[in-house]
């Protein structure tokens, strides 16, 4: 497999032993990778991903069609994907019908004319695929692909026609992906099915914001989320390997599932309350536009991206699609909570402005300061007896700091 890593790597003036240490890995692993002698694991391909801020797809490629590929999409000719859209390399611990699923669900993006791949799409896959014990499980209770296919449309509706050629997963797609690759280790398989995949998209539905798309489905076409769960178990752990005691999950899979979206606690978890209501009442007496938290939207890179809290102008979402807009935030707000460090939130806000964002913030609550960026200013720190405003997208509007803060009982 050919990847774009040593280019990548000399773009950003780092050595192989640099990137290796910002990977976690070995520099012979980095040297290895970049000589298309080794094949990075799922994980650590994510974590690529994440590191240069671009899609899997665009690092990792295939020089040539594979004969399934032709066969099964009639080339890209016909209107399906590229072969190279779908890396086998990363996926190399993918059983053969799990590896149909995700080029299926891919198809399922481009069908509705979008450029990500959700934990929708990849349901989607698992019923295309139909041959597998999970799809089969899912067809025994009722839910067919074509029931499954209107549901996801009535949520996410259609996309734009233009569709790019690297479709990336969507961050709750990456943490279901995690998550079927723990299910697999866990009962000591050697590589991924569908039943995985499917543990996978249920599992992600139990953070502490809800599920994706994909449960919300389920849920829609009457399934008992707890009971799939119990059943695919059972499933799973008869096709064991035998005498295999089902061991504790690794910790790439949990530390990918944490990854992918932050955690609230209850200090900073009431700070959103307090700012999101001032910002609201304003914004919708005065019909300014949207305040939204925890949406995502998809940056010029592809990836999706999802602040804690943001505001969009009026006039900038006429036109804006429902799921992932590739439409930058005028305003985003990022809450320090006690899981969080500083600084990876400092290098988000800065990611943020760098793809069109005008204005971040951060609230600390340790420090109870309010840092307010903007592009090539300087950042300003506001603290008690201070207030914040915003003229340039919000006039008038001010908030004192002080209000920020919860009150401490004692």
């Amino acid at each position: 497999m050919h990847n774009r890593l040593r280019a990548l790597r000399t773009e950003h003036n780092w050595s192989q032993a640099s990137l290796a240490e910002r990977l976690g890995v070995s520099r012979q692993t980095v040297n290895a990778l970049e000589a298309g002698k080794y094949d990075p694991s799922l994980p650590l391909a994510f974590k690529i991903a994440e590191l240069f801020g671009i899609a899997i797809e665009t690092i990792f490629f295939l020089e040539e069609e594979s004969m399934f590929a032709r066969k099964f999409f009639g080339g890209p000719e016909s209107g399906g994907p590229s072969p190279n859209d779908i890396p086998r390399g990363l996926f190399r611990d993918f059983t053969e019908p799990a590896l149909r699923v995700i080029q299926l669900a891919q198809v399922e993006s481009r069908r509705l004319g979008h450029n990500f791949v959700g934990t929708e799409q990849i349901l989607l896959g698992i019923l295309g695929e139909a041959t597998g014990l999970a799809a089969q499980l899912l067809l025994d209770q009722g839910i067919t692909l074509e029931d499954a296919r209107h549901e996801v449309e009535k949520i996410i509706g259609r996309g734009s026609r233009f569709v790019a050629r690297e479709i990336p997963f969507t961050p709750r797609a990456k943490r279901a992906l995690a998550l079927a690759g723990d299910a697999a280790e866990q009962f000591r398989f050697n590589s991924v099915g569908a039943e995985q995949l499917l543990l996978g998209l249920i599992r992600e539905n139990s953070d502490l914001r809800g599920g994706g798309v994909a449960v919300r489905v389920l849920e829609i076409l009457g399934i008992d989320l707890s009971a799939l769960e119990q059943q695919l178990l059972a499933l799973v752990q008869d096709a064991a390997p035998e005498a295999s005691t089902p061991a504790q999950p690794l910790s790439w899979a949990s530390k990918q599932a944490k990854s992918t979206e932050r955690l609230s606690d209850l200090i900073s978890g009431e700070i959103s309350v307090r700012l999101s209501t001032s910002l609201m009442n304003w914004v919708s007496a005065h019909q300014l536009g949207r305040v939204i938290s925890n949406a995502g939207f998809q940056a010029p890179t592809g990836e999706i991206l999802t602040p804690y809290l943001c505001f969009f102008a009026r006039e900038r979402l006429k036109r804006a699609p429902r799921i992932y807009p590739e439409l930058a935030p005028d305003l985003v707000v990022e809450i320090k909570s006690a899981f969080d460090r500083k600084a990876p939130l400092r290098e988000q806000i800065q990611q943020f402005l760098d793809v069109g964002v005008q204005v971040g913030l951060i609230i600390d609550p340790d420090e109870q300061t309010v840092t307010i960026y903007r592009t090539e200013q300087e950042e300003v720190v506001l603290k008690d007896g201070d207030i914040l405003t915003l003229p340039e997208l919000l006039d008038a509007w001010q908030l004192p700091i002080s209000q920020l803060w919860p009150p401490v009982f004692g």
